[in-house]
Parts: structure tokens; sequence; C-alpha cells
């Protein structure tokens, strides 16, 4: 039967026709953006999981950034310890010119005031984002000498965590302008200094008695030997009688030596110990490499309290104990550099760890991209293909819609006499 009102064909041919044109729209979208999955409409569970994973990558993004930052300001404060510990080398070698008899210290000392200047500038410069990890003031209410790097982000179900990577900036800080520590400091240094003083006149005096002490009693046993043997005939036996008398009284003298030898060096050695360990309660080691009392002590017990900045041999001269001194100072300044080697190894161990863990949030965020593209990238080669066929059939299914409308056309020629 034909209809006027209702034409079944162009119907079906129209339904068709709207399923390829909703199919060929998605195809488009899909050839256009990339993607096979751009809304929760597409694959609820794509999208969700491509969601939260692009939200973790977003995250990663800004844990590289926060490394990238953390790494610069670790080699930056690496060229800070460079530049120090090359300027403490020099003043290390002008102290061994000064222990040189003919040295003019005054000069050598105007040399290592500006090698000095330098280092305390070259500290107070080493700036990072607006803050100074060499140069510090730990008296101040917002200090805090733990810098905590963001380092990975993860997730576990529902739950986040945030890493760090921690770096101990006391470790290596050069100056503390902490006026309380330097007070207490200071305080404790005249009063060890007295302490050590007094220990080692004392350990000299009792040293210098019982070698004279020795001295005598080898000289009384000498005399003693010569006098019992001068009157009687030398023969043989005599001149070794005499003999091993002198031998036992060297021996005796000798012993004695040794034991005032060792007696001294106990006390001053304990002297030196205490001056430390008084310095060291004094919380000196809470200031700066370059700022903390550091105690050194020659062979002979001569010990000298100094940190690296206040350094003075201008009116030293050659006598034996100010060479001493010298000779400490050089100590001093070896120590300290020892500390700044210690302390880049320590900032090149962090800069290695930085840089791999950079390396290892790049990775995450590939396989997340990876992982990303797995679940929601169109395959362009079969949306092209596909794109062609939808194109070729809404043509016919165009064509078909029109055949379908002209059918009713026929029905005029039944009315046609």
């Amino acid at each position: 039967m034909t209809s006027l009102m209702t034409n079944t064909s162009s119907m079906v041919a129209l339904q068709t026709l709207r399923t390829i044109n909703s199919s060929l729209d998605d195809t488009n979208n899909r050839v256009s953006t990339g993607l096979r999955v751009n809304s929760a409409s597409d694959n609820a569970a794509y999208w969700s999981i491509a969601t939260t994973t692009r939200s973790d990558n977003g995250a990663l993004g800004a844990v590289k950034d926060s490394l990238g930052l953390a790494k610069s300001s670790v080699d930056t404060v690496n060229t800070g310890l460079d530049t120090v510990r090359n300027a403490l080398q020099k003043v290390k070698e002008k102290l061994i010119t000064a222990a040189s008899p003919d040295a003019d210290r005054a000069k050598l000392q105007t040399e290592i005031g500006s090698l000095l200047k330098e280092v305390r500038n070259n500290a107070k410069s080493t700036v990072i984002s607006g803050s100074n990890w060499l140069s510090v003031d730990s008296s101040e209410s917002n200090y805090n000498a733990n810098k905590a790097v963001v380092a990975s982000f993860s997730r576990t179900g529902d739950s986040v965590q945030v890493d760090t990577i921690d770096i101990d900036t006391s470790k290596f800080k050069l100056l503390d302008s902490n006026t309380t520590v330097h007070s207490a400091v200071d305080s404790a240094v005249t009063t060890a200094s007295a302490t050590y003083s007094t220990a080692a006149t004392t350990a000299t005096t009792a040293f210098d008695t019982a070698k004279t002490t020795a001295t005598t009693t080898y000289d009384t046993a000498i005399g003693t030997a010569d006098t019992t043997f001068a009157g009687s005939a030398m023969d043989a036996a005599a001149v070794a009688a005499r003999d091993a008398a002198y031998a036992t009284a060297k021996n005796t003298r000798d012993s004695a030596f040794t034991t005032a030898e060792t007696t001294k060096k106990t006390a001053l050695d304990g002297a030196v110990l205490a001056l430390k360990n008084s310095l060291g309660a004094s919380g000196t080691n809470d200031l700066g490499i370059l700022d903390k009392s550091r105690v050194a002590a020659t062979a002979n017990g001569k010990a000298t309290v100094s940190s690296i900045m206040d350094i003075d041999i201008s009116k030293l001269t050659s006598s034996q104990n100010d060479l001493d001194q010298i000779a400490n100072y050089t100590s001093i300044v070896d120590a300290a550099l020892t500390d700044l080697t210690d302390a880049s190894t320590s900032l090149g161990s962090t800069a290695s760890r930085i840089e791999s863990q950079t390396n290892f949030v790049q990775a995450l965020q590939d396989a997340n991209n990876r992982a990303i593209g797995s679940l929601v990238d169109a395959n362009m080669e079969e949306e092209s293909t596909k794109l062609k066929a939808l194109q070729t059939q809404q043509q016919l299914a165009v064509q078909s819609l029109g055949i379908a409308n002209s059918s009713s056309q026929s029905v005029l020629s039944l009315f046609r006499g």
C-alpha cells in the first residue's frame, strides 16, 4: 500500500542518515582532538582514570620544578664553598710563608685580611631565592637549618603522599651572626684560655724542677764517683767500677728526664683537651665553619684558640713561641679546609640524589602519559579509514533518502487521465 501520510521507506532512510551523521560527528571529533574519550559520557571509567592520572602528572610536574630549584640552590652553594675554599687555601699558603725567619708578617697579614674579607663577602653574597645558606643568623625566629625539598608525589588508593629530601645547612654554614652564642663562646675562650695557661705554666714549672733535680742528682753522683776513685790506683777493675757509676748516674738522669717529659706532655695534653671541651660546651660548634673557635696545639704544648676570621700575625716575631702560634694558625686553617671539603662532599651527594630523583620523576611522567594515551587516545589510522567509510555511507544515505522521498511522486500518475 502506498500512503501519502506515512512514507516508511523515507523514515527508515532518514533514521539511517541520522545514525551515520552521529557516527560521523563522533569520528570527526576524534580526528580533530586525537582522543577517543573526550568526556565521561564517552567512557566513564577510562575518563576517570585518565583525569586522575593527568592530575597526578601535574603534581609530578610541580615536584620536578621543586627539584630543579633545589638543584640550582645546591649548585649555587657549592660554587660559594669552592670560592671560599680557594681563598682559604691562599691564607694557608700565606701562613706557611709567615713561618720563614725573614718574612714580613705585617704585609702578609694585609694579604690575609684581604682574603678573609673576600671570604666574608662571598659567604654573604651566596643568596638563593632570597635566602642565604652560608651566612646566617640562627637567633632569628624564622631560622630553620633544615631545608626540605619536595622530592616525590605518590598515590595509594584515595590517599596521597609527598616525600622530601632534607638538607641540613648547619653542616656547611660558614658564618653565624648569633650574638648570644658568640658572647658565650668569647666568655668561654677567656676562661678556658686562662685555665689552660695556668695548667701549662704549672706543667712547665714542674718539668723544669724535675729536670733541675735530675741534673743536680747526676752531677752529685758523678762528683761522688770522681772522689771515690781519685785516690786509688786506676786499675782495670777501678775504671770499670767508675764507668759503671757514671752509667748508673746517666741512666738515672735520663730516666728522670723521660718521666718529666711524659708527665709534662700528659699534663699539657689534658689541658688542651679541657680547653677543647670547654669551648665545645660553650656552643662554638653551633657557629659556622669560619667563625667557630678552634683549638690547635704544637708538640711542645703551645696551644692557640682562634676562629678563621680572627687570625692575626701582624705582631708576631721569629721567637719560638710566635712561630708555634703561626703553626697553630696553619693547623686551624687546615682543619677549616677539611670541613669545607666535607661540606662540598655532602652537597655533591645531595645534588646527585636530586638529579637522580628528577630523572625518576620524569620517567614517572612519561609512564603516566603512556598510560593515559592507551586509555583515551584515538587510533588515527583506524579513525581515518572509518571517516572515509562514513562519508561514503552518508552520501549513499542521502541518495537513498532522495529515492524514498521521490516514491510518493508516483501517486500522481494514478490521477492522470
